[in-house]
């Protein structure tokens, strides 16, 4: 791989559309991104290519939590500590970044509920968020290759509080620690008490970002925002269909003989979900509004298409 030139222009937009690469060209961005971010004074161009290279070959060939899935929401990380320039500190950055690109690393497609009831062996090491702690586990073992230490320059003090930071924010991307970090940071902004010198604060924050990365792609324009929704309905409905092969009844929203439920589930999680995590980010970080902006807009378009379909069904319903 010769050497990496700038992103384009339009990388750093909130709305940047990854389906316009391929995956690697999502690995020369992904490393352009980093060299933007932090330069290389501090970091082996080589070693970065060849980590970011098998973290590729890592994110596993699932409907959704792929590659491109991952190289998604370190672009939209990339997004936000560029237009917020000031407001991380430039090793946070390199946790935040180098967490969202590793943060679902050899997912199999499947969530954490899925892991506890088929009692897979990763559920037994780890009880809690298991595929993020497996996640985590994943980027640690990677960085320990041979030619992959791209903190290798770093201070011993520095390394461990990058990793401890990394840890951090790949667990927060467990949404059930989401509603628990979520509460705590909206409590802390309620009462005027946030500070910026405070880490717990500064910690929470990272969380609530990372959670806003996560989840970007309800905060892309209406075609892209479909065209994403499609394939996480389609990995949803493996997950169903290998409950049903077990024996058990999957909820509707991973139930494929339930299509007409895409529209309100999405209403439920965009309400319940991406709009509190937007509305709380944009509070601390107001040059984020236009995440929050094209978030609610795709919620009015969910709403409308779910309206429909709930005539759909009614009208099924009547007998002539």
């Amino acid at each position: 791989m010769d050497s990496v030139g700038s992103p384009s222009l339009d990388v750093a937009s909130y709305y940047f559309n990854i389906y316009s690469l391929d995956d690697m060209k999502k690995v020369r961005y992904a490393v352009s991104m980093f060299s933007e971010l932090f330069g290389m004074s501090r970091f082996d161009q080589d070693s970065i290519i060849r980590f970011t290279l098998t973290v590729r070959k890592n994110y596993r060939r699932v409907p959704y939590h792929n590659w491109a899935h991952g190289f998604s929401v370190a672009n939209s990380m990339f997004s936000i500590i560029k237009h917020s320039k000031t407001i991380f500190k430039p090793n946070e950055c390199l946790a935040l970044y180098i967490g969202s690109l590793c943060h679902d690393l050899d997912h199999r497609g499947k969530n954490n509920k899925f892991m506890l009831d088929t009692e897979s062996p990763l559920a037994s090491i780890y009880s809690t968020s298991t595929m993020e702690h497996h996640h985590f586990n994943q980027t640690i073992t990677i960085l320990q290759q041979e030619g992959h230490n791209i903190f290798s320059k770093l201070s011993s003090e520095e390394y461990k509080q990058v990793l401890s930071n990394i840890k951090h924010c790949i667990l927060a991307t467990d949404l059930a620690l989401f509603f628990p970090n979520k509460a705590r940071l909206a409590k802390i902004v309620e009462d005027d008490q946030f500070s910026w010198t405070n880490p717990e604060h500064r910690l929470l924050l990272e969380a609530i970002t990372m959670t806003a990365s996560d989840l970007s792609a309800s905060a892309k324009p209406w075609e892209l925002q479909v065209k994403t929704v499609k394939v996480i309905f389609e990995e949803f409905y493996e997950q169903g269909d290998a409950e049903k092969a077990a024996g058990r009844n999957p909820i509707p929203m991973m139930d494929r003989d339930q299509p007409d439920q895409q529209a309100a589930s999405q209403v439920g999680f965009i309400n319940g979900i991406c709009i509190p995590c937007y509305s709380l980010l944009y509070k601390l970080m107001p040059e984020t509004k236009p995440l929050l902006d094209q978030c609610k807009a795709n919620l009015a378009r969910w709403e409308q298409l779910n309206e429909q379909q709930k005539k759909l069904r009614e009208n099924k319903a009547t007998p002539s």
